[in-house]
């Protein structure tokens, strides 16, 4: 098959989030099992070239008419691993690879809008047959449309993966008149026209996708069930349950190469489900060691940390609420996180400059990938207290490195988190701690629970860890529900 993913996010070159390492994983496992993978993204300035091999201009120009005025565009061609890439250069005035990161501007639907019209005018060029236009949220959910109604390019099905309802991509509908389709004529219900009740004159991108896609792949089996509900749907349940036979649940993976304690290079000792409980406790404390004498913490354990973005859906309240709950209960907490929004940056540096000088509270707030992965080695535990979660990477991973996590249960979170005391799943499943809703009385009381097992038994605490690590969160197993699912699709 010949599958071409259109993504704004392909980790390491440009990431942002989870969305980059997904689309890194399913993409080389889908080439590891012969399949013909490509995927076209933005080139962005930031991007580090050296990283890729075989670069060359593929396309020295082509043009995208944008409100009768045309603007040229390149197209460059790459390998990343096994991955074959196209990288999307854009000459727009407006600059619109000129930036520090990919997401956060005030221009950012337009932006994108402007990118999936070009990429569309390449692939038309291209003129050659895709079996599965594979789209990710969205930022191209454009391409969806405009391949229909417009280009009529040759593409056996189209699928759309929602790595997030929250985020729709709204517009106006001369946003849509610039990229060449009259956008009052989807100003309807049965159409772009966002479903919120405060927004009529509002289109809404992912909603058009929902549409005129094929399939819908959302990232767990839970939170498939969950965007089909008012609570947390964001306005979209109800196009999600008109179009709910398109849908399907798939788990993501980790990426193995990236996350790897036993090779990992950002570890000081290295590990895996094969080692000893005698010796994979000593690299965790190996790290912990390395990072009380970096940050002049104390030696009070438990270890709870959380690796996290600091937005709304990520529970900050709650993050907040654990530090002092932690601290109460005689343990340690590190955070390693950082805001896109000034208002929450300046409250959690004010918490930290509260928290200066306590030997029991790490507060780092911006990213640094080198701490990240030593932190994961380093904590007991990891809590997620995510208002929602739709996959969720960072459990896994944590369980991976062998960090027991604490989690509320929502999404892929309840997906891949079996609490230590629950009766009606396997001991051998059982890996971690739930509690049953986003707030701080139910989060204290896991918390309490947690420590309580961690102080007085030992023996459950590290079955926990052994669990955790023998799961396998590999991509082997989400790539083939992905291939029945485009094999039924194209009926091969």
């Amino acid at each position: 098959m010949r599958i071409v993913q259109i993504t704004a996010e392909f980790s390491p070159i440009a990431k942002a989030g989870g969305l980059g390492e997904v689309v890194l994983g399913l993409s080389r496992e889908l080439s590891r099992l012969g399949q013909h993978v490509e995927v076209i993204l933005p080139k962005y300035d930031f991007i580090d070239l050296a990283q890729l091999k075989n670069i060359q201009l593929e396309l020295a120009d082509f043009k995208s008419m944008v409100y009768e005025n045309q603007y040229a565009n390149a197209m460059w061609s790459a390998n990343y691993e096994d991955c074959s890439l196209h990288l999307l250069e854009t000459r727009h005035p407006a600059g619109y690879l000129h930036r520090d990161a990919i997401y956060g501007y005030t221009d950012d639907v337009t932006r994108f809008l402007y990118f999936s019209l070009a990429i569309l005018e390449y692939l038309k060029l291209q003129n050659k047959p895709i079996d599965i236009l594979h789209l990710h949220d969205w930022h191209f959910a454009l391409v969806a449309i405009l391949a229909r109604e417009v280009f009529q390019l040759p593409i056996k099905a189209i699928v759309l993966t929602i790595h997030s309802a929250e985020y729709q991509g709204k517009c106006a509908t001369w946003d849509l008149d610039a990229v060449g389709i009259h956008g009052a004529n989807y100003l309807f219900p049965n159409q772009l026209q966002d479903d919120n009740p405060a927004c009529p004159m509002t289109l809404n991108l992912l909603k058009g996708a929902i549409i005129y896609s094929d399939a819908i792949t959302i990232v767990s089996p839970t939170y498939a069930k969950e965007v089909l509900t008012k609570d947390m749907g964001f306005f979209m349940d109800a196009i999600l349950r008109k179009n709910k036979k398109k849908i399907t649940g798939i788990l993501n993976g980790v990426d193995q190469q990236l996350w790897n304690p036993s090779k990992d290079p950002y570890l000081l000792a290295h590990y895996d489900h094969e080692t000893s409980m005698e010796n994979i406790l000593k690299a965790k404390q190996i790290h912990r060691e390395a990072l009380r004498k970096r940050f002049l913490l104390g030696h009070k354990r438990p270890w709870i940390g959380a690796i996290t973005r600091l937005v709304q859906q990520k529970g900050p309240e709650l993050l907040e609420a654990a530090i002092s709950e932690t601290l109460r209960l005689g343990g340690t907490f590190l955070l390693l996180g950082s805001s896109p929004t000034a208002e929450m940056q300046e409250h959690f540096q004010q918490l930290k400059t509260q928290y200066a000088g306590n030997p029991q509270v790490l507060l780092y707030l911006s990213y640094d990938e080198a701490l990240a992965h030593q932190m994961y080695a380093a904590l007991d535990f990891l809590i997620i207290p995510s208002h929602f979660e739709p996959c969720g990477l960072t459990q896994l991973i944590a369980m991976h490195y062998g960090t027991v996590p604490i989690a509320h249960a929502t999404g892929g979170l309840k997906d891949t988190i079996i609490d230590c005391e629950d009766s009606l799943s396997p001991i051998k499943e059982r890996n971690g701690f739930l509690f049953p809703l986003a707030t701080i009385p139910s989060m204290n009381q896991t918390l309490a629970r947690a420590f309580d097992i961690f102080l007085k038994e030992t023996h459950l605490f590290e079955l926990l860890i052994q669990h955790g690590m023998r799961r396998n969160s590999s991509w082997k197993l989400p790539t083939q529900e992905y291939l029945r699912l485009y094999r039924k699709l194209i009926s091969i």
